[in-house]
């Protein structure tokens, strides 16, 4: 099973031809025995016609009492008092070639002749059946057919006669060719291009879809998709409007609950400041003004991560400059944050980006040292590279650490700040650009976390 679900194509295209073609040839098969009765009686007609023609005279002429029985070359006559038994065959053909034979011979006669079929084959030069193969001519190809007539004296005249297959003139090779070209090879084009033709009319409402749901990262307030095309491709389409609303929604909901809380939270820790002042400056004083700003920080970097999110100005941002200015404004005589190579100018989000940049190069001075920062154009965009020799990241939280409060310390020690939000934040600032954050343990010790942003 798993070999054919390795073969079974991938695109719509794919799998709609492959299942057409398939059926066209099983239906093909099929069909091939209809196809070889009636093609069976055809390559027959011709001699059928032959011997008809040439026992005409012979029939008429025919005396069981005188003995006048001479028959042309690979002809034998016999007289019998009683009809012959006919050999048995169920085939649908040997009826065809009846009436035929008895046509051709009221023809030739110019009355109706009765007539009984005893047997029919085509046979090659040693008298060896070769049905199949003689309907493409593999073989010199003769038809040897056995019939008796009645005559006015009460005998039945038994005529076996051979005659050459009006087929067999042609090739072989030229004849197979032909065939396959003919039924197979056209039929295949032809579901071919149906195929083509099919999907490329069902797979246009369904790219626009999907262009529409790519640009809705980017673009919320996109126009609605229009409703047209096959009727599940409008309900589609419809659905795909009324989630559009919903988002919007939710956003517009997201924003109200950002006010809500920059509001309704840090209002009482105001007044709880304000409070605090009036008590005696002991260590009870010290610990709650701590706690007090433990809360206010948390606020804050969750409200940093829902708004990072959010492009709110794009435009054209000399890359190397802004990341020289953010480096200047973190770096340290310990730490000076060197920068190295170039990237130009891109069209970002220069305050997302910023942030972005702030909450790498804190997270890295917080937890390594040696920290180097690296500009890089590539072909998917541009890379800016933090690596640093800090203890880096076990491989097991890899995966995860990105997501919001994991931290790869596992800890929530206030010495090191921070609630594991830092990276999810610049997580969310790389995706709203259309980016990625890459983070990766380097070989000779410490981490490498790069944005990479589409340009």
């Amino acid at each position: 099973m798993r070999w054919l679900r390795r073969l079974w194509p991938r695109t719509l295209f794919g799998q709609l031809l492959l299942i057409m073609v398939s059926g066209t040839l099983l239906i093909q098969l099929m069909s091939s025995s209809i196809w070889f009765d009636v093609r069976f009686a055809q390559v027959l007609e011709a001699p059928v016609r032959l011997i008809a023609a040439r026992t005409a005279p012979l029939i008429a002429q025919a005396d069981c009492h005188g003995g006048n029985l001479q028959a042309p070359a690979h002809y034998q006559l016999r007289c019998a008092e009683h009809l012959p038994t006919a050999e048995h065959d169920e085939r649908r053909g040997r009826r065809r070639i009846e009436l035929l034979l008895q046509q051709a011979l009221k023809y030739e006669l110019g009355h109706t002749q009765d007539l009984r079929l005893m047997k029919v084959q085509l046979t090659d030069e040693l008298g060896q059946p070769i049905v199949w193969r003689s309907l493409f001519g593999l073989r010199t190809a003769q038809a040897h057919i056995q019939f008796a007539v009645p005559l006015a004296d009460g005998h039945w005249l038994t005529i076996d006669g051979q005659e050459l297959q009006g087929w067999s003139g042609e090739s072989a090779w030229v004849l197979i060719s032909d065939y396959l070209l003919r039924v197979y090879a056209l039929r295949i084009v032809a579901v071919l291009l149906v195929c083509l033709l099919a999907v490329r009319l069902c797979l246009r409402p369904l790219r626009r879809l999907a262009d529409a749901a790519r640009g809705l990262g980017s673009n919320l307030e996109q126009p609605p998709l229009a409703l047209d095309g096959p009727e599940e491709v409008r309900q589609a389409a419809q659905a795909f409007n009324a989630m559009q609303q919903r988002l919007i929604a939710m956003v517009n909901d997201k924003a109200y609950f950002l006010a809500a809380v920059s509001h309704d939270l840090r209002t009482p820790l105001t007044r709880m400041r304000l409070r605090l002042e009036r008590l005696p400056d002991d260590e009870h004083r010290q610990r709650l003004r701590q706690n007090i700003t433990q809360m206010d920080d948390m606020i804050g970097q969750v409200l940093d991560y829902l708004r990072a999110g959010e492009q709110q100005n794009l435009q054209q941002v000399d890359l190397d400059r802004l990341v020289a200015r953010q480096c200047a404004d973190l770096a340290t005589a310990e730490e000076p944050l060197p920068v190295h190579g170039q990237a130009g100018s891109l069209r970002v989000d220069a305050l997302l980006l910023q942030r972005c940049l702030q909450n790498l190069l804190v997270n890295a001075l917080r937890y390594a040292k040696h920290i180097s920062v690296t500009l890089e154009r590539a072909t998917k965009g541009v890379l800016i590279h933090i690596d640093d020799c800090g203890p880096g990241i076990a491989p097991d939280l890899l995966a995860t650490i990105t997501d919001p409060f994991v931290r790869g310390d596992g800890s929530r020690n206030q010495a090191y700040g921070g609630y594991g939000l830092g990276l999810s934040i610049a997580q969310r600032i790389a995706a709203s650009h259309g980016g990625e954050l890459l983070l990766s343990n380097r070989e000779s010790g410490g981490l490498r976390v790069s944005i990479l942003l589409p340009g």
